[in-house]
């Protein structure tokens, strides 16, 4: 795959340019991140590293890059962990606990990033790796909080996403919808000079 030259990954573009991102901004690139992983998981494809590092923005295009651990997945559904190697903070908890990698894996994975579109900040930022996992292994719910004026139903998708429960967690053509739909309502809240509703 030959990549076009990119401006920069998600993680510096969210840190230099923030707060100037209005709401549809982050809206689209939360939906940009979910259709480039669409492509893949249609193609029976798990990235196993998907994280903010691995996400560039060229012309405020989103594109998915480094598939040094992607495997295909034809004829078996999960993958032994000791085959994905990533950021801590990005890697589904049970991947820790049962050692298994899947389609699920990487939704909890995007759910990080649509959290950290939101807020603008990395995960767990103020914890080592060592510290994220060993917290990802004893506590359930070791996440985290929302960012303030937050849509609450892009909260509620990106916590759906992180679900301990692999199979609570949505199918990707369902979080493209949903993201869909609230690009919609901003638009036409916008144009109707009226509040989005629903903020944390």
């Amino acid at each position: 795959m030959i990549l076009q030259y990119a401006d920069k990954d998600l993680r510096d573009y969210l840190r230099e340019n923030f707060k100037n991102l209005q709401l549809i901004d982050k809206l689209r690139m939360a939906e940009e991140t979910a259709q480039g992983l669409r492509f893949l998981h249609t193609k029976n494809i798990v990235h196993g590293d998907l994280n903010s590092r691995n996400i560039l923005i060229h012309n405020k295009q989103i594109k998915i890059t480094d598939f040094d651990v992607s495997r295909q997945i034809n004829g078996v559904s999960t993958l032994p962990c000791t085959d994905i190697k990533g950021m801590p903070a990005y890697i589904d908890p049970q991947c820790f606990k049962d050692l298994k990698y899947d389609k699920k894996s990487e939704i909890y994975s995007l759910g990080v990033i649509l959290w950290e579109i939101s807020s603008g900040q990395p995960p767990f930022k103020s914890l080592t790796s060592l510290e994220i996992i060993l917290n990802a292994q004893v506590l359930d719910e070791f996440r985290e909080i929302p960012a303030e004026n937050t849509p609450l139903r892009y909260i509620e998708l990106y916590q759906k996403c992180w679900d301990k429960d692999p199979s609570i967690r949505p199918e990707i053509f369902l979080i493209i919808k949903t993201l869909n739909e609230l690009q919609i309502q901003f638009r036409d809240c916008t144009r109707l000079e009226k509040p989005l509703p629903g903020y944390y």
